[in-house]
């Protein structure tokens, strides 16, 4: 287990513009800054309004991880499509914005960079 968020970790690491790598449940102490946040993908909804896709990651309880909120997904590479990524570990890097409660990173700001590992989490 230790060996994967190492691997995540260096991935983020190599590919990362911004100072700080965090993990996705930290994203809340860094409002309005630019970071590049990683986790496991534990959910994904679609905003029916908006279509949007809301992805969740970084904490297995959801008020604690951070949104990604993104409607192309040709930034999900290399993974094909959003039902894709769930169960996946993902790399974020862009500004950190909270609204309504909620931490998210704007995934179609073009400054928002995506990753995602085809990697998912090892169960005993």
């Amino acid at each position: 287990m230790k060996r994967i968020f190492i691997i995540a970790l260096l991935f983020v690491a190599f590919r990362a513009s911004s100072q700080n790598i965090i993990p996705g449940q930290e994203a809340s102490k860094y409002v309005g800054q630019k970071v590049s946040a990683y986790g496991y993908v534990y959910k994904i909804e679609r905003e029916p309004k908006s279509k949007t896709w809301v992805i969740t990651f970084g904490s297995k309880y959801l008020s604690k991880g951070v949104v990604l909120k993104l409607s192309d997904e040709s930034k999900l590479q290399p993974a094909s499509t959003f039902q894709d990524v769930n169960g996946h570990f993902i790399s974020v890097t862009g500004k950190v914005i909270k609204e309504k409660g909620k931490v998210f990173i704007n995934g179609d700001d073009p400054s928002t960079m995506v990753s995602v590992k085809q990697q998912s989490l090892a169960v005993n």
